[in-house]
């Protein structure tokens, strides 16, 4: 994959030293555009962002857009050993306060996947004005429940040294692919050649340890406009359910993508259409075509209505009727 022309900047921050923050788009340009800052999930670095901003789907937000794509400390490709305690996730969340600060971004679209997702709400329950909206892929609120508990419990023994043991990894297949899959092995190939394992198990060792935000993150982010995003087959779907439950419903829309685990990847024309509304929501991307309108936009417009008032028409589907309980 093409680097895409990224910058990479080396933010100074209290809680994880420093931060590698890559830069999508251009800098210069950035009093005139939106900012999106990213934070990825266990398993994966920055690079899952830059890819779903390179689909097709994601082109005219591109264009009108600068994303800071936080790498979490140590997960690098090819990353020297993390030394020194790894940072807590409320840790990462603080400073990204300090990203935001270093290219001097008065406030922010923030996107989190898994763990990321887990992140930017603590730093949106932080710092809610710093932020104009958040999305939320896969996003956990709670503590482990007792049969994860139990499983996480043997496996950080051997975590907590630095190694990635054959259940660690079996974990993280999970996280990602929920059920079975064709590119489970593909990817777990790919990660134990690119990614530092001593530095991936500090990570998921953080993510073990994470402090409960379900109680809290309804009253903190009252306020604030939220997409949670999550595949029908995905491994924590009954979690973000649950992180719903806990949210301001009309500040909040819920995104359930059928037949998908990964929806980054597998379902990205309709992970960048909900961000395209939820962005318009807040005020920016004003300017970029909603996906799959472009059509109706063309057929009204060949039409002669110049003397009729304007106003925007959208078709509604034909729904079955509501079947009686």
């Amino acid at each position: 994959m093409s680097d895409d022309n990224l910058q990479m900047v080396v933010v100074q921050a209290a809680n994880c030293g420093v931060l590698h923050v890559y830069v999508q788009g251009n800098l210069e340009e950035r009093g005139g555009k939106t900012i999106i800052l990213t934070v990825h999930d266990i398993g994966t670095n920055h690079k899952s962002f830059v890819r779903f901003v390179n689909h097709p789907s994601m082109a005219a937000v591109k264009e009108k857009a600068i994303f800071l794509h936080v790498c979490v400390p140590g997960q690098e490709d090819n990353s020297a050993d993390y030394f020194g305690d790894f940072p807590t996730l409320d840790g990462i969340g603080d400073d990204l306060n300090a990203v935001l600060d270093k290219f001097e971004v008065k406030s922010a679209i923030a996107f989190g996947e898994g763990v990321g997702a887990n992140i930017i709400c603590r730093f949106a329950m932080g710092h809610p004005n710093r932020i104009m909206g958040i999305i939320l892929v896969h996003c956990t609120s709670t503590t482990a429940g007792i049969i994860e508990y139990c499983k996480e419990k043997v496996m950080n023994m051997r975590l907590e040294n630095s190694i990635m043991s054959d259940g660690a990894w079996d974990y993280l297949l999970a996280h990602k692919f929920g059920g079975e899959s064709k590119s489970r092995a593909e990817y777990l190939e790919e990660l134990k050649q690119t990614l530092n394992a001593k530095n991936l198990s500090k990570y998921l060792v953080a993510f073990t340890k994470r402090t409960d935000l379900s109680s809290t993150i309804g009253t903190k982010l009252e306020t604030v406009d939220a997409l949670l995003v999550t595949g029908s087959k995905a491994s924590h779907l009954h979690t973000v359910y649950t992180t719903h439950k806990s949210m301001n419903k009309k500040k909040t829309t819920l995104l359930v993508v059928d037949n998908v685990a990964d929806v980054m990847q597998e379902a990205p024309d309709k992970l960048a259409r909900s961000l395209i509304l939820l962005c318009k929501g807040c005020g920016v991307l004003s300017g970029v075509a909603i996906p799959g309108m472009e059509r109706q936009r063309t057929l009204s417009s060949s039409m002669e209505e110049a003397d009729r008032p304007r106003r925007m028409s959208v078709t509604q589907p034909h729904l079955p009727p509501v079947p009686s309980a």
